[in-house]
């Protein structure tokens, strides 16, 4: 014969526990008119080195991550490029591209120079400005 118990009712609270960490991040849209013009002069133009507002244009495809929330970028990444997968910037303090710039000194409202290269070796010069969040992706979730 089977016992039957009673059991004393208690309310249970569940929270919400994140099963993954967003970081913080800001978009880049580059000025793509100032952009072909450079690689114009580059001499790299005529080789697929072109910018257009679809890829590089769309603040959303430069996305500068704040990985741990401190208020200071980690890393930059161009992730809508035609084709060539998920691209790592270098950030330059000015238009020649001659001293590399660390991420951490990123703020948004500023103007930045930045570079993309492919594994195929070509190397695109973007020039653009940091803005708070990216259309369509307050979070980049």
């Amino acid at each position: 014969m089977v016992r039957k118990g009673w059991v004393t009712p208690k309310a249970m609270v569940e929270e919400f526990e994140a099963n993954e960490y967003v970081a913080a991040c800001w978009g880049v849209e580059c000025d793509v008119d100032w952009a072909n013009r450079f690689e114009w002069r580059q001499g790299d133009y005529n080789k697929g080195v072109t910018h257009d507002n679809i890829h590089c244009g769309n603040a959303s495809n430069q996305v500068i991550y704040d990985d741990n929330n401190d208020g200071k970028a980690d890393r930059m990444v161009e992730e809508g490029t035609d084709g060539l997968g998920n691209l790592l910037c270098t950030i330059y303090s000015d238009d020649n591209y001659s001293s590399v710039r660390d991420v951490s000194s990123v703020k948004v409202g500023q103007e930045i120079y930045w570079t993309t290269t492919a594994a195929d070796g070509r190397t695109w010069n973007h020039r653009g400005t940091v803005v708070a969040s990216t259309p369509g992706h307050p979070n980049h979730s």
